[in-house]
This record gives C-alpha cells, structure tokens and sequence, in this order.
C-alpha cells in the first residue's frame, strides 16, 4: 500500500513538473509574438543603393500585413548630400496619402528625380496597433548619404 501510495505521489509530482514547464514555455512564446512588431523586409531602391537614373517608383516591402500612415522623401542638397557638409534637405511631393488598408507591399510613384542623395521616412500601423517607425536612404548619379548614428 505504502508502495503504491508513494508511486501515485511521484506520478503527481511529475504531472505538476510537466504542467509548469508546458506554461512557462506557452508564456514565453505568447510574449515574444507579441513583441515582435513588423519591419522593412526590401526596399526599391535597396538602402544604401547608388542608381543611375532616377525610379519610377519607391517599392517596401514589410514581413507583416501593416497599414502605411507617413512617407516622406528628401533630397539632400550641398556637398554630395552627406551628412555634417552643411547642406540642407529639399523635401519631395510624392502625392502620398496614407493607405488604411493593411498589406505587406507598397509601390509609390514617384516624379523624375534629379541627381542627389535621398532619404525616405516612413510609418506604419501594424496588426498588433503600434506604430513603427523606418527609414532608408539612396542617391541618384552619387552615393547614397550616410545613416544618422543611432539608426
């Protein structure tokens, strides 16, 4: 009796071990999914990119479905568009409205863009409600300017 009483002791005892673990690790993976918040997957132009000629389009491309709320594009002016040349930024019209229908892809069309360093901003809304917040930058006929430290 003592013997079987001991086994059933050891088998709840088991039970509850197993149950704890299988809640720890339904907690930790609740957690990260629910961090994980959506990011730039590609960009058209690629950041970084040197183009020849101007896009016709600005392509993102997200790992999520998200709604796209800011762009903004901007030229760089003065000494090869780089940071800390004394430049300044000229902003581009786009004709950008913000798209409340959620997808991974968008293409913006975009007007003939002259030689210079760009940087484009973005926001969007992803599925879980946050905002987030990227950039990338490019350059036509010059190298692309250099990311703001911290970025």
């Amino acid at each position: 009796m003592i013997v079987t009483v001991t086994r059933l002791l050891a088998s709840l005892s088991f039970l509850q071990t197993s149950l704890r673990a299988f809640a720890f690790i339904a907690c930790v993976s609740l957690s990260m999914t629910a961090s994980a918040h959506n990011v730039l997957k590609s960009s058209t132009p690629a950041d970084g990119s040197t183009l020849e000629r101007s896009p016709s389009e600005l392509a993102l491309n997200f790992n999520g479905q998200v709604r796209l709320v800011k762009l903004s594009l901007k030229r760089s002016e003065g000494s090869e568009g780089r940071e800390g040349s004394g430049g300044r930024e000229e902003s581009i019209d786009v004709g950008f409205k913000p798209n409340l229908t959620a997808a991974t892809s968008f293409a913006v069309p975009v007007p003939e863009l002259a030689s210079g360093a760009y940087s484009l901003e973005f926001s969007v809304i992803g599925e879980d409600g946050h905002t987030v917040a990227g950039h990338f930058n490019f350059g036509i006929g010059m190298p692309a300017a250099r990311a703001e430290s911290g970025h």
